[in-house]
């Protein structure tokens, strides 16, 4: 199988110049190790460990400034969460080397490549060890672009409006979901992808999760998984979810937190800005892998469309943000992701926001829109006045049409062109 190039290798190459350390965070099997394996064939020489491994974690811990400078330099560190005793000799090292750096006049950067699948939120020790000394980068699953090795420019189009060389594609959008997972799973066979979930999810939410919290109540994460499954795209109500599974509210948020740092859920913060209209303030819930999604609802993205649209709808919203989010990872210029409601249910599924210029984005899975689709984004329009960019609906149009002036109806292949 050829290999996949990764969009974010150009901003790890770059950041290696320019910082001593660089943290390299996802979910686990997003393709990390993989990355780090094509950094060392294109000449990025470093020695690599990793903490999966119980003895190198063991000894990691029990005198990290020793076994930090004797492993040696450039290093590449996996799955860095395991052993965070190792965060402030790091910083230590860092420090000696720029120190060097200033009387031999040698490059003091591009020291310590990092991976781990926890966000900085998690582990915020090594946020605080390393300001200044390292860049974080985020590599999520396989992107649609990825897997149809294309550019993706998406995100740009929106804020430039041309869209003038978006094609349709003979694919199917359920099979374009379905290889934007997991690189590992285009291995396995269907039968066998249910197994690997199975023991995916067993090894974030009760390996993973007892190894970096000591949780009281850890067996039941699957169980909480689950039930946020079924309120993806919907806003987070941590009482309700707690009611449902056995847990306070505040145990459910602390537990809900956990899975947004190991990235298997995906928090949407609301827009929000003094308008006349008063906006909704909770956030709303997805999940960064799609088939993950599916898989809890034990269903297919093919299935899903064909018996049950409604329950499409909110698969493939996540997909969206999912990409929009993958898109964001790997460019330099990044956009703030959020939703637009009020409190009379008039709502945006997606904001996208740069430099005060306001992108209103709605995922509709049908080729038959109606001016009532609107109704968010003209609310929106007419709330935001000048700052208003486009107003862009997402759907199953044949081609891009100008719907009227600055609002565009955009078929799904745009996302990964």
């Amino acid at each position: 199988m050829k290999p996949i190039n990764r969009q974010l290798k150009p901003l790890v190459l770059d950041a290696l110049k320019y910082f001593p350390a660089v943290y390299i965070n996802g979910p686990r099997q997003s393709g990390k190790t993989t990355l780090v394996c094509d950094l060392l064939a294109d000449d990025f020489r470093a020695k690599v460990i990793t903490f999966d491994n119980l003895l190198e974690r063991s000894a990691a811990q029990r005198n990290p400034l020793s076994y930090i400078r004797e492993s040696g330099k450039p290093l590449i560190i996996d799955e860095v969460q395991f052993a965070q005793e190792i965060f402030r000799p790091l910083k230590i090292l860092i420090d000696e080397q720029r120190q060097e750096a200033l009387h031999n006049d040698t490059n003091p950067n591009g020291l310590y490549l990092l991976t781990g699948s926890a966000n900085l939120a998690v582990i915020p020790e090594l946020a605080n060890a390393m300001v200044g000394r390292m860049a974080t980068l985020t590599l999520l699953p396989l992107s649609a672009a990825e897997v149809m090795n294309q550019t993706p420019s998406f995100i740009e189009r929106c804020f430039s409006k041309d869209f003038s060389d978006i094609t349709i594609r003979n694919i199917q959008l359920t099979e374009i979901i379905r290889k934007a997972t997991y690189p590992e799973l285009a291995r396995h066979s269907q039968a066998m992808i249910g197994h690997w979930f199975n023991s995916y999810i067993q090894k974030i939410t009760l390996n993973d999760s007892r190894s970096i919290y000591n949780l009281e109540k850890i067996e039941l994460m699957p169980i909480l998984l689950q039930s946020l499954a079924t309120r993806a795209g919907s806003l987070v109500n941590d009482a309700s979810i707690g009611r449902e599974i056995g847990l306070n509210a505040v145990t459910t948020r602390n537990y809900r937190t956990l899975l947004s740092g190991l990235f298997i859920t995906n928090a949407l913060r609301p827009w929000y800005r003094k308008i006349t209209k008063r906006l909704v303030k909770a956030k709303k819930l997805y999940f960064h892998d799609t088939m993950l999604l599916c898989h809890l609802l034990e269903s297919t993205p093919a299935d899903l469309s064909r018996n049950n649209p409604m329950r499409f709808g909110h698969v493939l919203e996540n997909f969206v943000f999912s990409e929009l989010c993958k898109q964001n990872n790997a460019t330099g210029e990044r956009a703030t992701i959020s939703f637009y409601r009020t409190s009379d249910g008039r709502e945006v599924d997606f904001i996208l926001e740069r430099q005060n210029k306001l992108v209103a984005l709605e995922v509709k899975n049908t080729e038959n829109i109606t001016d009532q689709d609107f109704a968010g984004i003209k609310e929106l329009q007419a709330n935001t006045g000048g700052d208003f960019h486009c107003g862009i609906i997402l759907c199953n149009s044949p081609r891009v049409i100008a719907y009227e002036k600055d609002i565009y109806l955009i078929p799904f292949s745009a996302l990964w062109q």
